[in-house]
């Protein structure tokens, strides 16, 4: 035999059961495999691109049980042996894209074989992301294998990876950043997005710690670029919407203190009437000109009383629609521009004191109010001798 291939190798592989890291149990199973085995031992070319001698004097025959060293073959002319699914991802060149031929031992996977494993198929859409990190970077070190994005401040992310960090739903959230980077309208656009939301996930984090954590939390990075991206092509710009707030807030302002001013008339009327209920009240001393005086004023005060609970109570509702409002707004834009959201935090919560303000200021209304007609009332009961009802009786 002139030359091996890597699928001989490939075979003898799997014949193997690996009971140390360099070698184990070889069952031949076809003379053909025999005869790839000589090929090695006797030609040093061979041996030095296969690396697999076997040990003693065994024959080598088809059904044969032998033991074998397996060294690491010559990965340009051969291909790729590891250990464990770890091993092959922190291979030189395996995290930019899946190596050409490949031998795994654990589970005892080769390149080409059906059905690929579900940790092969999050690894293959981790590397389409790292096909949209690698044109976004400011610049790529394929020797360092390191992703560098220069923005407002410089972030180096070490591409490096394991099975422990391809967990959760990967190939989904995987495909909706490439969907996202498929269209090339605006690619510029969601390229400096992707590079600022990167730069605020994992800028404070230990640089080995920072793509792992990259994966484990896609969907996070996809929405936020598609978060950005709506907010691009919205024609939203940070000024923009800060002085659509800022319209929104002076417009609640305007309606909050309209609550008061509504009222205001007759939250003046409290003390003009509790002048005149003070001075009109008289001793009574029977059905005179005094009693009926004094019941006109105690009506009165409780029909001032009643319009201007029915007002507040008017005016409460309608504070309680404003702060619907304030909710739905903020809401709106937690939900629309969540970017940029947390910055008007402080307009939704001066809104919202202000309401609150507000309603405080309502209840203290309707305690001077209630205050107010109760005094009015023992004032008149007081006033008034025993049995004057009786004044009131239509036959008199």
């Amino acid at each position: 035999m002139s030359s091996v291939t890597f699928a001989d190798l490939v075979a003898i592989y799997r014949a193997t059961r690996f009971d140390t890291e360099d070698g184990g149990i070889l069952t031949i199973a076809t003379e053909e495999m025999a005869a790839t085995l000589s090929a090695i031992m006797e030609n040093d070319d061979l041996y030095a691109d296969a690396q697999i001698s076997v040990e003693g004097d065994a024959e080598l025959k088809a059904g044969a049980q032998i033991r074998v060293n397996v060294g690491r073959p010559n990965v340009a002319k051969m291909g790729l042996l590891v250990s464990s699914f770890d091993e092959l991802f922190g291979s030189p060149g395996a995290v930019l894209e899946e190596p050409v031929r490949y031998f795994v031992k654990e589970p005892g996977f080769a390149s080409g074989d059906e059905p690929a494993p579900e940790v092969l198929l999050r690894y293959r859409a981790v590397l389409t992301v790292v096909s949209i990190l690698r044109e976004t970077a400011s610049l790529v070190d394929e020797t360092l294998r390191q992703l560098i994005f220069i923005g407002k401040e410089k972030l180096i992310v070490p591409i490096q990876f394991g099975q422990r960090d391809l967990l959760g739903d990967v190939v989904t959230e995987a495909e909706r950043l490439n969907k996202l980077f498929a269209v090339e309208l605006h690619v510029d656009e969601k390229r400096t997005i992707l590079q600022t939301t990167l730069i605020e996930m994992v800028g404070s984090m230990r640089s080995d710690k920072r793509f792992g954590f990259i994966i484990r939390n896609l969907g996070r990075l996809a929405d936020e670029v598609e978060k950005g991206y709506r907010l691009f092509t919205s024609s939203f710009s940070y000024s923009k919407i800060r002085n659509e707030v800022e319209a929104a807030r002076l417009e609640f302002v305007a309606k909050i203190h309209k609550t008061i001013v509504d009222i205001q008339g007759q939250l003046l009327g409290i003390p003009i009437a509790t002048i005149v209920v003070v001075s009109q009240l008289k001793e009574v001393k029977g059905c005179d000109v005094a009693f009926w005086t004094n019941l006109g004023v105690f009506l009165g005060a409780w029909i001032f009383v009643g319009m201007l609970t029915i007002a507040g109570l008017n005016q409460w509702k309608t504070l309680a629609a404003i702060g619907q409002e304030v909710e739905r707004q903020q809401k709106r834009l937690d939900d629309d521009f969540a970017m940029v959201a947390d910055q008007f935090t402080d307009v939704f919560v001066d809104l919202t004191t202000r309401i609150d303000w507000h309603r405080r200021a309502l209840i203290g209304v309707g305690i001077i109010l209630t205050v107010g007609a109760l005094a009015t009332t023992v004032a008149f009961f007081k006033l008034a001798p025993s049995g004057s009802w009786a004044c009131l009786a239509p036959w008199r």
